[in-house]
């Protein structure tokens, strides 16, 4: 793994940590200590969802952010003009 990748990677694992966190602890400590957990397959399926929902959509966005970023550094970002869409890598033919 390269030095910027892993920089990049503990930015994004800080930036997350702390709304993550809260979210966690609201979701699934309170209604554990209300004794939520004492319902046994319900609360199980909540905290799964709760548990990996959020994770799946972490990565997805950072997965669509590198995309975005790969293909800005590339040039091959897309134009929308007219109500098409033009990729730069491509080239119209000229007229003769």
């Amino acid at each position: 793994m390269s030095r910027s990748l892993r920089v990049s990677l503990v930015q994004t694992v800080r930036r997350w940590l702390l709304p993550l966190g809260c979210y966690y602890l609201i979701t699934l400590a309170v209604p554990f200590a209300n004794g939520a957990s004492r319902h046994g397959a319900g609360f199980a399926s909540h905290a799964l969802v709760v548990l990996v929902f959020p994770l799946l959509l972490i990565v997805l966005v950072c997965a669509c952010v590198t995309s975005a970023e790969v293909c800005r550094r590339t040039g091959r970002s897309a134009i929308r003009r007219r109500g098409t869409i033009r990729f730069h890598f491509w080239r119209e033919p000229k007229d003769r």
